[in-house]
């Protein structure tokens, strides 16, 4: 079942179709994106798919195969985007858009109940994200 939400997620946040997204998050879900920031509930999580996708844009995910074990999914994905937006930081300054697209090698990692996102972690190499995207020295 993971898959399948995993799936109806990336198709829904590369959209910005947020009202699908915030459809498939459990009310008390958790998450933890790449920085290691973790998001508990609904609104928290949306809130971060947001900020994601508003600092990247044209989003593409290439699934390599899911792993399935009872309601838990893990996928190692090849993720290409453009960053378009600034990017915030953690600190609350901001790095203005590079306009340049980057391809890297994620990882999610989601457990689903009664068909919903309860908890969700997605890994990726930040050094080689912000080398990519022309933010540091590759």
């Amino acid at each position: 079942m993971s898959e399948q939400i995993m799936r109806k997620w990336t198709e829904a946040f590369k959209n910005a179709d947020w009202e699908t997204v915030a459809s498939l998050y459990a009310d008390d879900a958790v998450g933890s994106d790449p920085t290691g920031a973790i998001y508990n509930g609904r609104e928290a999580n949306l809130a971060n798919d947001k900020t994601w996708r508003k600092t990247f844009s044209d989003f593409k995910f290439e699934f390599g195969e899911f792993i399935q074990s009872g309601n838990t999914s893990a996928v190692e994905m090849q993720v290409t985007a453009t960053m378009t937006g600034e990017m915030e930081m953690p600190d609350g300054s901001k790095i203005p858009a590079t306009g340049k697209t980057h391809s890297m090698k994620a990882c999610g990692v989601m457990d689903s109940e009664n068909g919903q996102i309860k908890n969700q972690r997605i890994y990726m190499d930040m050094m080689s994200m912000m080398a990519g995207f022309g933010l540091m020295p590759s």
